[in-house]
């Protein structure tokens, strides 16, 4: 499992604060490191999100791979614009826009757990979920991420698991949603009007045994 220091929303806020300030030139490097953060809340959801952790693990590589020719995400969106290429699945420019659908379902999960301090992670997961990527996954994988619910730790293990209680949680969740929301928006225009299609991923892998203790 990926470890952080201190509180886990404390150092998201300021991964996020550190990209939200560059405008609209955000450095490449410093949002791979920022999706590295985001990426550490899918340590504590259960293993049902264990095939997203790795996914996505491997689209933020791509990001920082090219991150010392291409400077700027503007750079590597425009880049496979230009190569025509910006919808191929592979591509940093679709991979990107994978990665600013994690953090609108990060930012959606906080969102349900601030507004109502009775909803149960499984539930805050499902609306985030649904909300962000369920579009894009096909009609296998929602059914799995729907069954798998129940294996979603409780909330106030989620919160221990990430170094948080409530009244810590409260204090930075929400200056996460206002940057987050905020970034996605900076990140869905840079595409224009171009569409991303649909996943094909048809299955779920299983986590390996490591990942499932960890999460729990």
């Amino acid at each position: 499992m990926t470890k952080h220091k201190g509180r886990y929303l404390e150092g998201l806020s300021v991964s996020l604060k550190t990209v939200h300030e560059q405008g609209d030139d955000i450095q490449s490097a410093d949002f791979a490191l920022l999706c590295d953060h985001i990426l550490e809340a899918f340590d504590h959801l259960g293993t049902i999100m264990y095939f997203a952790k790795v996914e996505m693990g491997g689209k933020v590589e791509s990001i920082r791979k090219v991150s010392a020719q291409l400077k700027t995400l503007r750079e590597v969106v425009d880049a496979d614009v230009r190569a025509g290429r910006a919808t191929t699945k592979g591509s940093c420019a679709r991979n990107l826009h994978r990665l600013m659908l994690v953090i609108t379902f990060v930012r959606l999960l906080l969102q349900q757990l601030l507004d109502n301090p009775n909803t149960q992670l499984k539930d805050a997961l499902w609306v985030a979920y649904k909300g962000s990527l369920h579009p894009i996954h096909t009609y296998m994988v929602q059914t799995a991420v729907w069954a798998g619910l129940g294996m979603v730790p409780s909330r106030a293990t989620f919160m221990a698991s990430i170094g948080e209680d409530e009244a810590s949680a409260r204090q930075h969740v929400p200056e996460v949603l206002a940057a987050a929301a905020e970034l996605a928006g900076r990140l869905q225009r840079m595409y224009g009007g171009t569409v991303m299609p649909a996943s094909d991923l048809t299955y779920i892998p299983a986590a390996p045994a490591a990942a499932a203790g960890a999460a729990m």
